[in-house]
């Protein structure tokens, strides 16, 4: 039985962040290279940021390789990816769905090395937008 390759597609483009206040990941570019899914993203802020220094707070920058994933073992198209890798300091697990046209993350972080900071779950939604800019 040969595996069936799952279009990235659906995925590709960029995502904004709906909430334009919260520290983390505020913009993921998917985009495809090669045949891969590969996702650019950009975060505002750190965990030590106060909500008052946000307008302050640095930007950084991640590019990750993603896996897409389909719904079904006949689906050909994406509607999910899993991604590792890092993001600033800390190890990263993305996992990203569609639903009903929106994007969500599910963001799983380690600090590696400083066994004093917690490990970090959130979930963020996105909306897609080609050339806006986030607020």
């Amino acid at each position: 039985m040969t595996a069936r390759a799952v279009d990235p597609a659906p995925l590709a483009g960029s995502w904004i962040n709906f909430d334009t206040t919260a520290l983390g990941i505020r913009l993921v570019d998917a985009g495809i290279e090669g045949g891969r899914l590969m996702l650019r993203i950009t975060e505002r802020g750190a965990a030590e940021t106060s909500q008052k220094a946000l307008a302050d707070a640095p930007v950084t920058g991640a590019v990750l390789p993603a896996v897409p994933l389909a719904d079904d073992i006949d689906a050909t198209e994406a509607v999910a990816f899993l991604a590792e890798g890092p993001l600033g300091s800390r190890q990263a697990i993305l996992c990203g769905y569609l639903n009903r046209g929106l994007l969500t993350i599910d963001v799983h972080t380690v600090h590696s090395g400083e066994a004093r900071r917690p490990k970090v779950m959130y979930r963020a939604h996105f909306y897609r937008s080609e050339g806006a800019e986030p607020g």
